[in-house]
């Protein structure tokens, strides 16, 4: 049985172990926040992003997409991480430099010695001119979490993809355990079906963009199935120059190198990367909402999102907010 004294023992255990883990990682953060820069938005807060998610793509307001020329250009220095908060306190973007070359150069030749993967599209259209694929564990269109058919259908490559480049996702975990401890925790606490595994540490797969093709880009998008509570972590490699990743509610465009992690709610900012000179490859690690709807009714895991709505209600009840 799902809720039986044997599975909450393990869930709680597996709970106080990611808890000591998540403290340790804290403790390495603090220790590094003295070199960190780090910055607020005055206009946009990471609480209000989260109030107007919705599981599908909405469109940007005109007014933001002309003033991308008038965006921020920040670059992420090799010895200082960039922390990006909301006016509310919120984490809208944490970027650090992996500052190992060999893992990266590795990470771009696995990717590059990957079969040819699938155009991904979203209701019929191309998202962008990459050549990319999904191997991931996930939800979609189910109840309960399965092994996406890209991954299935090349699974001997794709575990040996994972398994070369265990030690990149490994650190990648690290970081999202630094700047997003209870994300962390949340990712890897709970079981999932029979079969389904989490292929890039704490995260349950990911999107890999093989890149190679002309222009190298990748269109204006929000990853709106992923996890409205969570944080996806992206890195780039390969030998290219320019690139940058458009984070259009911030009004940023992050100016990535080859082995740059940024850690970021996909799922609630829209976001792009310009035209790379050279080729540039990425690999995007996420966690989808769908699954944290699972472990909510398998297991009782509390969601954000129904505790906020339930907190709405009752300011509404109460009179404290009047209904649109």
């Amino acid at each position: 049985m799902v809720h039986s004294i044997k599975n909450r023992k393990a869930i709680e255990k597996k709970k106080a172990t990611l808890r000591k883990r998540a403290e340790r990682l804290a403790k390495l953060a603090s220790r590094q926040n003295e070199g960190v820069i780090e910055m607020t938005l005055p206009y946009v807060a990471l609480g209000d992003l989260r109030r107007r998610w919705r599981q599908k793509e909405t469109p940007l307001h005109p007014i933001v997409l002309k003033k991308l020329d008038k965006f921020t250009r920040i670059k992420i220095l090799k010895d200082k991480p960039l922390r990006i908060l909301g006016s509310d306190g919120g984490l809208l973007a944490y970027g650090v430099a992996l500052n190992d070359k060999e893992l990266v150069d590795n990470l771009y030749q696995s990717i590059q010695e990957a079969p040819t993967p699938k155009h991904y599209t979203f209701k019929g259209k191309k998202r962008s001119d990459y050549e990319s694929w999904h191997w991931t564990g996930w939800a979609k269109y189910s109840l309960e979490p399965f092994m996406s058919r890209e991954y299935l259908d090349a699974q001997e490559e794709a575990d040996k993809f994972f398994e070369d480049n265990k030690e990149v996702f490994c650190r990648m975990s690290g970081i999202l355990g630094q700047c997003a401890p209870g994300v962390f925790k949340r990712f890897q606490t709970y079981p999932l079906s029979d079969g389904v595994k989490r292929l890039c540490g704490a995260w349950l797969g990911c999107a890999i963009n093989k890149g190679g093709n002309n222009p190298n880009q990748t269109n204006r998008h929000r990853d709106a199935s992923e996890a409205q509570y969570g944080y996806s972590g992206l890195i780039s490699c390969g030998d290219y120059q320019r690139g940058g990743l458009i984070l259009w509610e911030l009004e940023i465009i992050l100016e990535m190198q080859p082995g740059d992690v940024v850690i970021f709610p996909d799922a609630v900012i829209t976001h792009s990367n310009e035209r790379a000179k050279g080729t540039r490859s990425s690999v995007v690690c996420f966690t989808q909402e769908n699954v944290y709807s699972y472990w909510n009714r398998e297991y009782n895991m509390k969601l954000r999102r129904k505790e906020r709505k339930k907190k709405k209600i009752s300011w509404i009840n109460k009179g404290k907010v009047t209904k649109p």
